[in-house]
């Protein structure tokens, strides 16, 4: 029944008769006001009854709504707690818990196939890749409440909300701190449906790095590790791993997956010799008029030869030195040396195993001792492959101010071309029409090429930027080609190769700066052909078999105080790593 009803049903609506007032008619409300305390109470009562159920239906569903969200808070307190019990029977402290679940019979269960962590290594030098923890169960004990769910995996506690959010409550056991990640994944199972209380028993641990069986040890080298993990909470997941280690994370939405890189630095120390060759068990052959010496470019340009005694060639293997060659410094061979006509070596001579030769050590200037120590550096393979990512994603081959045709990748100029402060991805580098001109006057210059260089002309730099080209393919300077560098600096110009590549520097060609392609001792690295009166300044890190015909190399020695490899430091160092998988049993007393 209607307010309106009792509002109207007192009134006597009567028309009076014969008096209409432009054919409308009036009405006469007279005995009204006698009514009037009558229809007050009624209208009053109306509202209070509208009111009244207004406010228990508002009121049910508030308490209703608190009622959830404290079942919820205590759901929380009680997940904390048995995520505390849960890690002493885990990690080995004890070996049975029990704890008590705040809710009803039923809103418990543990659910055994939910969520999985992977853990893998991938080798940058050889691109493989090696699973270390292959898609280890976590499990979850899951407290449902409608939308609401609160979980317990991996260590951790997560919330997910109305409408699929997720949230972390507490941490799950992944810690990474001082390059060290530390990884007790534990693994829950158990009844599918718990009581108000919850036992934890079982203490089944598996170490899966390090692990000698499968030769994986601490430190690590030269690679990158991965952990994905699949869950209902990967999103949680995932802002914790950004929010701790400040990694690369990324997301498979379609998976439910999110994934953590954390990369194994490289040893990739400064250049300290005019040539380092890592190949133990090769011959290097210095002849027929080659030399070297050094200058230190951070004092001054190069002056004339010999300009320093500073210079060094080190290499791992065995060293010829005959036919007039001459270096003004020191030779460090992992292997025998032997000084044949008029070869000399100015400097000091460390040898692995033995000295030779008709000149033998008479022609060492320095002392003669054994006690070559060569280190090689490791390889860029995977660095040269990450910036070509990269620099794919994030190229400015469309600047204006630089002569690169978008659409294809390549140099666009029919004489003089210029690339300006940037990164850029080509498919190639052709400098055959034309000069080139690396202008850093605003910033450094970021090459990834996908292709070889081949220069015929001059490249030359311009400002004290530094230039870094990412080389996945051969290198070629022939017929007179030169790169030049304000003041010599070798620093300023790095070309960076994959080690079983080629670079060649012949037939009066000019190089300054850095050629950086480091093996291993089955693969030596980038394969130098140096000959026919070419001269570089600055170093060359690789494998040389043989430097002659006048070639010389004017080592900088400003090199010793150069970052070989500028890291993405975007990407956490790691070095040291400790993975387990902690099984445990839940289940109602």
């Amino acid at each position: 029944m209607s307010v309106s009803w009792f509002v109207q049903w007192p009134l006597r609506l009567r028309r009076r008769s014969g008096d209409l007032v432009s054919g409308l008619g009036e009405w006469d409300v007279s005995g009204s006001r006698a009514q009037s305390s009558v229809i007050g109470v009624v209208l009053v009562f109306a509202i209070v009854v509208a009111g009244s159920t207004l406010t228990i239906a508002l009121g049910a569903d508030a308490f209703a709504s608190t009622s959830d969200r404290l079942h919820s808070d205590r759901a929380e307190q009680s997940m904390t707690q048995l995520d505390s019990q849960i890690s002493l029977v885990g990690l080995g402290s004890s070996d049975l818990q029990q704890v008590e679940l705040s809710g009803s019979t039923g809103d418990y269960a543990v659910e055994n196939g939910s969520g999985t962590m992977t853990v893998s290594y991938t080798n940058r030098t050889t691109g493989v890749e090696t699973v270390i923890v292959p898609e280890a169960n976590m499990g979850a004990v899951v407290y449902r409440n409608g939308e609401t769910a609160i979980a317990y995996q991996g260590g951790g506690v997560w919330r997910r909300s109305e409408g699929g959010g997720t949230t972390m409550v507490s941490p799950p056991e992944f810690h990474y701190r001082e390059a060290t990640l530390t990884l007790p994944l534990v693994s829950v199972s158990g009844d599918p449906s718990l009581d108000n209380s919850a036992t934890i028993s079982g203490n089944e641990s598996t170490q899966y790095y390090p692990n000698e069986s499968r030769d994986f040890g601490n430190p690590l080298e030269n690679g990158r590790v991965n952990v994905t993990v699949q869950s209902d909470y990967y999103r949680a997941w995932g802002a914790y791993f950004t929010e701790r280690t400040d990694g690369s994370v990324s997301y498979d939405h379609d998976d439910d997956e999110v994934t953590i890189t954390l990369v194994i630095p490289a040893e990739n120390d400064p250049v300290t010799a005019g040539i380092v060759s890592a190949g133990a068990g090769t011959t290097l052959t210095i002849s027929n008029n080659a030399e070297a010496d050094s200058y230190n470019s951070s004092e001054a340009p190069y002056g004339t030869f010999p300009d320093g005694s500073e210079t060094r060639i080190v290499t791992a293997g065995d060293v010829v030195v005959d036919n007039n060659a001459v270096l003004h410094g020191s030779l460090e061979a992992g292997g025998g040396v032997s000084i044949d006509n008029n070869g000399e070596i100015k400097g000091n001579l460390s040898y692995g195993d033995s000295v030779g030769g008709k000149g033998g050590a008479a022609q060492v200037d320095g002392w003669v001792a054994q006690n070559a120590s060569v280190d090689a550096p490791d390889p860029v393979n995977g660095l040269i492959g990450a910036r070509g990512d990269a620099f794919d994603d994030r190229n400015n081959n469309s600047d204006p101010d630089s002569d690169i045709d978008e659409s294809t990748n390549q140099l666009e100029c029919s004489s003089d071309c210029e690339i300006v402060a940037g990164s850029y991805y080509l498919d190639s580098m052709d400098v055959t029409s034309g000069d080139l001109e690396l202008d850093t006057t605003d910033g450094p210059i970021d090459i990834y090429v996908d292709g070889d260089i081949r220069n015929d002309q001059n490249i030359d730099v311009v400002g004290n930027g530094r230039v870094n080209i990412y080389l996945n393919g051969s290198f070629t300077y022939n017929n007179g080609a030169a790169t030049s560098v304000p003041g010599d600096k070798a620093p300023n110009f790095w070309v960076y190769m994959r080690q079983d590549e080629t670079a060649t520097f012949v037939n009066n060609a000019e190089f300054t700066g850095v050629v950086y392609g480091p093996g291993t001792a089955s693969d030596p690295g980038v394969e130098f052909g140096l000959s026919n009166n070419a001269e570089v300044w600055g170093g060359l890190v690789g494998d040389a078999d043989s430097i002659d015909n006048n070639f010389v190399v004017h080592y900088d020695e400003a090199l010793t105080q150069t970052t070989s490899v500028q890291r993405d430091r975007t990407l956490p160092a790691l070095t040291y790593m400790h993975v387990s998988v902690n099984r445990v049993n839940v289940s109602s007393r």
